[in-house]
């Protein structure tokens, strides 16, 4: 009766491992991954993890670019906004210089000017707001409406190649989060045809098992009886 009880302990423990088989083999074809836990491949699992913190940290850092992007994009609208605005002025300073204006000619460019200005962020820091075509001359006052501009164009200029580098580094980011999902994807993904294959094997094995198991238990059974008469 010892033996039989080892016999059953066996066939007992071969069930369960078959059991736990065939649940790996069906997490596998509902998960779509050949890997779901250091248990199935310690070492892909690990290689794994670290394509996955890449793929989190590119995409993160994607993020920042496009937020990045959109900062340059509304700076850039201000500054074209602003050079639209200084030209209007240079305009004005120009139209101001006919000979023909008169003070209430005048006073109404300059109003003009001062609205102009008002629009402009850093207004101060260009000198636009020293320019007043009632008390200075028109050349004065176009010398600090060119130099305005001329810095303008140059902040633009800045601003586009910024935006043309952020431009150049999201395609690398891209390029790298694509060809790190790919990396993932093949140590991961399970092969849905082979997968399928074990777990139908599992299914057999285990079916096979529990029917063995149960004519074990009932041969054991009868020997018994037969014994007792």
């Amino acid at each position: 009766m010892q033996i039989g009880s080892t016999s059953s302990f066996q066939s007992s423990n071969l069930i369960s491992q078959q059991k736990k088989k065939e649940e790996e083999e069906n997490e596998k074809l509902a998960s779509g991954k050949r890997i779901n836990s250091a248990a199935d491949d310690a070492a892909g699992f690990s290689i794994s993890q670290r394509l996955t913190s890449q793929i989190n940290q590119s995409a993160q850092l994607n993020a920042n670019e496009t937020y990045n992007q959109s900062l340059a994009s509304t700076e850039s609208s201000g500054l074209q906004n602003s050079s639209a605005s200084v030209q209007r002025i240079n305009e004005l300073v120009v139209a101001s210089g006919n000979g023909i204006n008169g003070a209430n000619e005048l006073g109404a460019i300059q109003s003009e000017i001062n609205e102009l200005v008002s629009g402009i962020d850093n207004a101060s820091s260009l000198g636009l707001d020293t320019i007043n075509v009632t008390t200075q001359s028109v050349d004065a006052n176009l010398a600090t409406g060119q130099a305005a501009q001329e810095q303008l164009l140059s902040s633009q200029s800045d601003l586009g190649a910024q935006i043309n580098a952020s431009d150049s580094y999201q395609r690398q980011l891209s390029s790298a989060f694509e060809n790190q999902s790919a990396a993932r994807s093949r140590i991961e993904d399970a092969d849905y045809a082979q997968v399928s294959s074990d777990q139908s094997k599992a299914e057999t094995l285990l079916e096979a098992s529990v029917r063995a198991q149960k004519e074990k238990e009932e041969n054991e059974k009868n020997a018994v009886t037969n014994l007792l008469g």
